[in-house]
């Protein structure tokens, strides 16, 4: 990997969507979780493309199902790069979405809880992979995991994220809507503007097209400036990702501005056509 020379390893989970240039060029560790269909069980990011996952999706009667990785799974990573020298900072989707988070605390309890630092990112998708890309940045200056696990913690309130989605029916049924659920059985032509609060899904605005609702999220965005970096996700809605990013480019002059699909585990609740901002906030 990457960072290989340097003395801390930051590691996440799948549900953060990291695109591939970002985890390779920083020697992030990924941890898959799981999507079912069914009788058959893939790893996230490793066994069912995004594209090939929402194929499956629509054609599926039933919503699939998803699973948070093992404790025997965060521990194998962990001893990797304990036994390679390194020490560990764990950065996972938040704890009130998954027992993702409490996975990695008993592994890092189990293995060696003096080297290893777990880090609820209170968010997922790239909100939580640009809080674990400022960890992984500090890691490649050398900083010592104390330092990388404070860089995290400091990124947490700097990482936002404004998400439309064409339906909230995946979200629903999967039960991770949070406080947007009262918005739920409302008009059907309400398309809410969703981030995170509290460590939950939660609306931030409410409009009544889709248009607005994707012009109301880049808005928002544009409106965090200054900011360095951020990704427009999508689930299989590329159209719609390209303009957005255009026009993020447009008013953030400054910022990379990538463009990258949602992971499968994350595109079960959002469904098809989602599109999402997550970006990270200068210092």
């Amino acid at each position: 990997m990457a960072n290989d020379e340097h003395m801390v390893r930051v590691v996440t989970d799948s549900t953060a969507d990291l695109p591939w240039n970002l985890r390779d060029s920083l020697g992030i560790a990924v941890v898959p979780l799981f999507v079912s269909f069914g009788e058959e069980t893939f790893r996230d990011g490793i066994d069912l493309t995004p594209e090939a996952f929402l194929q499956r999706l629509r054609m599926s009667a039933v919503l699939p199902k998803t699973s948070q990785p093992s404790v025997s799974d965060f521990e194998r990573v962990f001893w990797r790069e304990l036994d390679a020298g390194r020490e560990v900072v764990c950065v996972t989707i938040s704890a009130a979405l998954s027992g993702t988070h409490n996975a990695a605390r008993l592994a890092a309890d189990a293995v060696d809880a003096a080297r290893i630092e777990i880090v609820d990112s209170r968010a997922t998708t790239m909100q939580q992979g640009w809080i674990a890309v400022a960890a992984a940045r500090a890691a490649r200056r050398g900083a010592t995991r104390d330092e990388v696990a404070e860089v995290a913690r400091a990124a947490i309130p700097r990482a936002k994220l404004f998400a439309v989605l064409r339906t909230l029916d995946y979200v629903y049924r999967g039960g991770r809507i949070g406080r947007a659920s009262q918005i739920v059985g409302s008009a059907l032509s309400i398309k809410p503007v969703l981030g995170f609060a509290d460590g939950v899904v939660a609306p931030v605005e409410r409009v009544r097209t889709w248009k607005r609702a994707l012009r109301s999220a880049t808005d928002l965005a544009i409106a965090q400036a200054p900011f360095s970096d951020a990704v427009v996700l999508h689930t299989d809605n590329l159209a719609d990702a390209e303009l957005t990013a255009a026009a993020i480019r447009a008013h953030v002059s400054d910022a990379s501005v990538l463009i990258s699909p949602v992971g499968a585990v994350l595109g079960t609740y959002a469904g098809p056509g989602a599109i999402g901002i997550a970006l990270l906030k200068d210092e």
